[in-house]
């Protein structure tokens, strides 16, 4: 706005020649600093305080869309899109990228697509989905693996390991029994058809729990696109080209990022702008014979 303007550069500038040079009558200028600010205005700088809070708490990793799920009811997508461009705050952006599937050339057998026999699920613990990815260190790698409840898209188990075997998915799966306490049978538990998954162990851990195992279709790790979407987001908004030191900070990144910021901070359009955490407490409060899990909502956080 060209008064904005001539207020922010008046120091610099004589009046007449600010005013001269964008075609502003200077009794306008004088005028318009007499004036009030519009209630609009007002709710606007209460609004831009909000979301410069919001943009710290999520260490920048909300674009408009995700902001706008932060201040719903009370701003617009147009307008918080504006007030953003107005503080110059840009969310992290996501890079395309394609899932990389696990070698599944292995001698173990394979457990039919039951998500696809059976379609969405309708509540928490029918399905759980499971995968892994790397997480680069200096010198060398780690490991993450997780379990997704695909209703709620609550993170209810999570390991860290150097190496990426049978040890590390069958840790996940048991931090998640131990989210969740009592445990209904019948639940899906949908991976890839890699060895880890694929394994003696691994299947012989399900049986006990009581789960079902389902594997995506050779070559086709859309099956599993919202555990893809998940690690897309964290390596995108969190990691992006950081090299990690060792893996007590590997833990310590995965903590901050599962346990108080995606389960429990980060409003998800499909929950109807709510965290995970929230939806499930609105949605299934008490748990039901079996137990959808620990009713203070809290997670296992011995993870390992």
């Amino acid at each position: 706005m060209k008064l904005e303007f001539i207020k922010d550069n008046i120091k610099d500038f004589p009046l007449v020649e600010l005013c001269g040079a964008l075609e502003v009558v200077p009794s306008a200028y004088h005028d318009w600093l007499g004036r009030k600010p519009s209630a609009r205005a007002c709710e606007d700088e209460i609004l831009k305080q909000e979301i410069l809070e919001i943009h710290e708490h999520s260490q920048g990793r909300f674009g408009h869309r995700l902001m706008y799920g932060q201040v719903r009811g009370r701003c617009g997508r147009d307008r918080t899109l504006r007030l953003m461009r107005s503080l110059g705050i840009v969310g992290k952006q996501e890079q395309s990228y394609r899932p990389q599937c696990t070698d599944s050339a292995h001698d173990f057998g394979y457990s039919p697509n039951l998500l696809k026999e059976n379609g969405p699920p309708t509540g928490v613990d029918e399905v759980w989905v499971a995968d892994t990815t790397y997480l680069r260190i200096i010198g060398g790698w780690m490991y993450l693996a997780t379990v997704m409840d695909l209703h709620s898209r609550r993170i209810v188990g999570w390991s860290v390991s150097s190496k990426n075997d049978t040890r590390l998915v069958c840790q996940a799966l048991e931090n998640a029994r131990q989210t969740r306490g009592r445990m209904k049978t019948g639940i899906i538990h949908h991976s890839d058809r890699g060895s880890t998954y694929a394994s003696d162990t691994c299947q012989r851990q399900l049986s006990r729990l009581g789960m079902r195992s389902s594997m995506s279709a050779r070559g086709n790790c859309y099956d599993n696109a919202a555990m893809e979407s998940f690690f897309g987001r964290f390596k995108t908004s969190t990691l992006r080209d950081r090299i990690l030191a060792d893996e007590d900070e590997v833990r310590a990144v995965v903590f901050e990022y599962i346990e108080p910021f995606y389960n429990r901070y980060r409003k998800h359009s499909s929950l109807d702008y709510r965290s995970p955490v929230e939806f499930e407490q609105q949605n299934f409060p008490i748990p039901p014979a079996g137990g959808i899990g620990r009713k203070d909502g809290k997670a296992a956080f011995t993870q390992s």
